[in-house]
């Protein structure tokens, strides 16, 4: 079974016939906005220098795993992670999606874009900012792009500032 996912809506709808609950939905989906604006910002400023699908849909997919862990939609845990791949994966999803449910926490061992970006909307979408993520990020945006790091970092951080900065509104639509 191969099940091809386009975009944050088929993601979305994925995850409603897995049984995700509304607030799982539209925790996924402020996520995926958040990543989105990220993927904008970024490419108007530097062309196409990441995989904007792949980032807004692993952002729509990331925490899948909470299906079968919903005690970790309010409290600590991480064995959503492994079980979000894994059951990504069963249902045909391919891997370039599915890999985010156990990157989106262990961003550290990231070294790909993608799914440092995958990280960053997981704080930015509710307000919360992460120094050493955001630094890894514009290191590696930087690597990318091909500039240096202290000439990545100003508009990177005031892009991070931005979005963050919505954070307490989306919090607001969080409840279902």
């Amino acid at each position: 079974m191969d099940r091809a996912i386009a975009n944050v809506d088929g993601a979305l709808t994925l995850i409603e016939e897995m049984g995700a609950s509304p607030w799982l939905v539209r925790h996924h989906q402020l996520v995926a906005e958040a990543a989105g604006e990220l993927c904008s910002a970024l490419t108007e400023s530097h062309g196409e220098v990441i995989d904007a699908v792949e980032v807004t849909v692993g952002a729509a997919l990331h925490d899948v795993g909470k299906i079968e862990f919903p005690n970790e939609m309010m409290e600590p845990g991480n064995r959503h992670e492994s079980a979000g791949r894994r059951l990504l994966l069963a249902k045909g999803v391919s891997d370039q999606f599915a890999r985010h449910c156990e990157l989106h926490s262990s961003w550290g061992e990231a070294d790909e874009l993608e799914p440092l970006l995958v990280a960053l909307a997981d704080k930015l979408w509710k307000g919360k900012r992460v120094p050493a993520l955001e630094e890894r990020v514009v290191m590696r945006l930087a690597a990318v792009v091909g500039v240096g790091f202290w000439d990545a970092y100003p508009p990177s951080t005031e892009l991070f500032d931005e979005i963050a900065s919505r954070g307490s509104e989306r919090l607001k639509r969080s409840d279902v």
